[in-house]
């Protein structure tokens, strides 16, 4: 793949990555590369917008370069995914599982990919759909987690969960984490869920804190459909988060379908990254 024009997308408008953001551009340029700013970025860097370009980014963009930390990348992966254009992550958070690349080592990690030396992974997305009353009244994409939650306060909710039709339980406890393999490292992985390997094709939900011990995370073929539906509300609205942003609250006559999304997110990864690795570092799995 012939590297040429790339996108490059800063923290969500802040200007406090400011400095990372215009060294990043600063040595693309100097490889002759063209550089075109992400809706995320800054609009006080100067540069070439990507939002004012005629044509669409699988037109345009051979790369993305988000320089962030993985909520960033989960922000550009949604938006990027479905014109298929490659992503990479130079991680200014902490534990960056998708922004991998630390910035300190930047320039030699992103110049071994522009000579070809990386490979892509296609990693699963998630479609959420909520009907209510017969009608559709939200969809949107995952590339981590779907969060059911109770509110903020209150009692624990229950709720029934059906895959491909069938009944599985209607579990009691705080709420329901239905993840990716990417979002295994997640939420997910607090609530005591599996680390999954990202290019296994499965997807797993994990409650949280269920009221009932012998309810344990499950690993379903991505290919199966979940349905949640008769949520029975505290006296607090639950809520129904992707990817760590709330979208709405619920009043109980819901109902939440899961799939996976037709498209898939190409993360790129050098070839030098090591998955374990990657573990032991921001795990702390040090022997």
């Amino acid at each position: 793949m012939r590297i040429k024009n790339i996108g490059l997308f800063g923290k969500f408008n802040d200007h406090s990555v400011a400095d990372a953001v215009i060294h990043v551009k600063s040595f693309l340029e100097k490889n002759n590369l063209d550089v075109y700013l992400g809706h995320t970025t800054s609009s006080q860097i100067d540069g070439m917008r990507l939002e004012n370009q005629e044509k669409p980014p699988n037109k345009l963009l051979d790369l993305s370069i988000v320089v962030g930390g993985d909520g960033t990348m989960l922000s550009v992966a949604r938006k990027l995914s479905k014109f298929g254009v490659p992503a990479v992550g130079i991680n200014l958070g902490r534990l960056g599982f998708l922004t991998d690349i630390p910035m300190s080592n930047f320039e030699s990690a992103i110049s071994s990919i522009l000579e070809g030396n990386f490979h892509i992974e296609q990693r699963t997305l998630l479609k959420c759909k909520v009907v209510k009353d017969g009608k559709k009244v939200l969809s949107s994409m995952a590339l981590n987690d779907i969060v059911l939650s109770k509110g903020n306060m209150g009692r624990l909710i229950e709720f029934s969960i059906h895959v491909n039709d069938q009944y599985v339980t209607k579990p009691r406890g705080d709420g329901l984490i239905i993840s990716t393999p990417t979002g295994s490292t997640a939420y997910a992985l607090s609530a005591g869920g599996p680390i999954i390997y990202p290019d296994l094709p499965v997807i797993c939900f994990s409650p949280i804190c269920p009221h009932t011990l012998s309810n344990r995370p499950i690993l379903l073929s991505e290919t199966d459909k979940i349905h949640i539906s008769n949520i029975e509300p505290n006296e607090f609205p639950p809520n129904l988060a992707l990817d760590g942003m709330m979208l709405m609250e619920l009043d109980g006559s819901e109902i939440i379908q899961i799939s996976r999304a037709k498209r898939k997110l190409k993360l790129v990864k050098s070839d030098r990254f090591n998955y374990f690795e990657t573990l032991n570092n921001k795990l702390g799995w040090h022997g």
